[in-house]
């Protein structure tokens, strides 16, 4: 089954509901929703969204004061940095993509989420294991829940991921997954809940935004002595300004928003 995400991409004509990226340039984007007569507002002009139904994927249009937009196809980058509700802090496109390959996830795949936040984990969880896997997420907050469920359903994944309102620390239904990812600020304190709810061998990754919180974990993993392979990783992206006559980075960078622990769960 195509997500919404996936059946509205495959047209070549946008419709009233399609999600599109307004593009006036690299500072100035935005994903909207395209309802008649409403309105996409900005520092270079305004326009009615009535304009964009019926235009083809990477139409030039123009705004209320003669400036240029591209209309164009939003990828999940531009979800994450134009698009998604946020009402917490996120962890970044750097550290998401490390995470998922340390974690093994594939299409099929079933895996434990703590501490879901704004969602962000999550929908890049439910956008790889497919139909035929599931994330099963647990959240104590039920603001944050509702923020996430509604990124979720922006893309149509909503199907592929269940969030209870509950503490992963205490109680975890599900068991023989094959995968589990913290974002909790005390992850020690859900490692019983782990041993009972992955396979033997599964990896872990969790991710602390400072260096005591990973000495205590590590001290809590030397103790119980449920763990081994483990690692820690940080980081760090830097951008170049795409100029061929002065090719050179950018001033500023996203350097350490927190530390990714990897470690493979024992019997």
């Amino acid at each position: 089954m195509l997500s919404s995400e996936d059946r509205h991409q495959s047209r070549a004509t946008i419709r009233e509901g399609d999600d599109v990226l307004i593009y006036i340039g690299d500072r100035r984007y935005r994903v909207v929703k395209i309802r008649r007569n409403e309105y996409f507002n900005s520092d270079k002009g305004s326009l009615n969204l009535n304009e964009v139904i019926g235009k083809e994927w990477g139409d030039e249009i123009r705004l209320s004061t003669g400036s240029k937009a591209l209309i164009m196809r939003p990828l999940i980058i531009d979800y994450f940095e134009r698009g998604f509700k946020r009402i917490t802090q996120v962890i970044y496109p750097k550290d998401l993509g490390l995470m998922l390959i340390l974690g093994n996830v594939t299409v099929g795949s079933r895996v434990l989420e703590g501490g879901v936040g704004t969602g962000f984990l999550t929908v890049t969880l439910a956008r790889v294991v497919g139909d035929e896997g599931h994330v099963y997420a647990y959240e104590i907050r039920k603001d944050f829940i509702d923020v996430a469920l509604n990124n979720l359903r922006r893309l149509g994944l909503e199907s592929r991921v269940t969030i209870r309102h509950g503490d992963i620390r205490k109680d975890v239904k599900e068991s023989d997954l094959d995968a589990a990812f913290l974002d909790i600020p005390d992850p020690w304190n859900a490692l019983d809940m782990l041993k009972k709810a992955l396979k033997p061998t599964s990896p872990v990754i969790v991710f602390l935004p400072t260096a005591n919180q990973v000495i205590k974990l590590l001290k809590a993993l030397n103790s119980k002595k449920i763990a081994t392979d483990i690692r820690i990783y940080e980081t760090m992206l830097r951008e170049y300004i795409p100029d061929p006559e002065a090719l050179r980075p950018k001033t500023t960078m996203i350097a350490h928003t927190g530390y990714v622990v990897f470690f493979r769960i024992l019997k």
